[in-house]
């Protein structure tokens, strides 16, 4: 069993270093200039809800929505931030909104365009699945959390988006999106594998947001056995990241939907749950005072930790229960 105390002890020491002097602000970063950012602001939202520690009412509240609308492009509706691409930005930002029980100011104008069945699938089918799948999916993914949350389409533009996953699931991998996978031109490029299935981690909460069946499960969880097999799944070992937030998450929402090889599935949930659980308390270590950098793989992290924490409740010691913030809403 790992306490995981003071792993959450300097995580509320690191928001509080990152806040900035806006009220509701916060910078990704320590060596970021003292102003509030996009990403920072987001992240610290998202951490606090996880915590259970984000402000219910009052006026602090207000602040965090008033800081999180200032960073809306007007004529757009876009949410652009450093380091991602517009629409991951305005995803990021849309999806803390709702935890906060708020909406953008404006209307996401850039965007509706893809309120058209015709421009949605051509949208979808000219990312990049090929060569670029993880990154790719933040905008394929981001588009629905994008609209749907903020009020700008309807259940029929749901039925678009949910049957064009459907029918574009690879039948070998379980994957998103057939023909990108598999095959001599997927082979020759080189993408390892794990990247399809961190991008298809994006699809996946959105499926799981309306209960939306997987096409494949049984091929997905013979590819996350595989990956893990073969030693193709990366660990956090020296920094925090994504990497046990994308999987766990992905081969827990499959588990869900299959018992295809149960018992290796559980036997490998728990390996990397507890793998993961000695990655934080090394990084607990250290001087009581200590603040971690970057908030934005910091919130990977504690998001992972929530999902560890509920699925191997016996190896988690904790004054509290985490909360699991892709149970509330998709998309991060």
């Amino acid at each position: 069993m790992v306490n995981i105390n003071s792993f959450i002890h300097k995580v509320k020491l690191s928001l509080e270093a990152h806040r900035t002097g806006r009220m509701g602000g916060y910078r990704r970063r320590l060596s970021d200039p003292m102003s509030a950012d996009l990403y920072g602001t987001a992240d610290a939202a998202i951490i606090l809800y996880t915590l259970g520690e984000l402000p219910e009412v009052g006026q602090e509240r207000q602040d965090w929505v008033k800081t999180l609308q200032s960073f809306q492009d007007e004529a757009s509706g876009l949410f652009p931030g450093a380091g991602h691409h517009a629409i991951h930005g305005t995803a990021f930002v849309v999806s803390t909104l709702e935890l906060l029980d708020a909406k953008p100011l404006y209307p996401i104008t850039g965007l509706h365009h893809l309120k058209r069945r015709d421009e949605l699938i051509s949208f979808m089918e000219t990312l990049n699945w090929q060569d670029q799948p993880w990154s790719e999916s933040q905008k394929g993914a981001g588009i629905y959390a994008s609209l749907v949350l903020s009020d700008s389409v309807n259940a029929e533009w749901e039925k678009w988006y949910f049957n064009w996953l459907w029918e574009q699931a690879d039948p070998e991998t379980g994957l998103w999106r057939k023909g990108a996978i598999t095959g001599e031109a997927a082979v020759v490029r080189g993408v390892p594998l794990f990247h399809h299935l961190a991008g298809s981690f994006h699809y996946l909460f959105n499926l799981d947001y309306r209960k939306k069946r997987i096409r494949y499960p049984e091929k997905l969880v013979d590819t996350c056995l595989g990956l893990y097999g073969e030693g193709q799944l990366p660990l956090s070992t020296e920094s925090f990241s994504f990497y046990e937030l994308d999987w766990l998450y992905s081969f827990l929402s499959v588990m869900n939907q299959t018992e295809h090889r149960g018992k290796e599935c559980k036997a490998m949930v728990k390996d990397i749950g507890e793998q993961f659980l000695q990655f934080v308390a090394r990084m607990a270590e250290g001087p009581d005072e200590e603040v971690y950098e970057d908030l934005h793989t910091l919130c990977g992290a504690v998001c992972a930790l929530a999902i560890v924490q509920s699925s191997l409740p016996e190896q988690v010691e904790s004054d509290r229960q985490l909360r699991k913030v892709l149970d509330r809403r998709p998309f991060i």
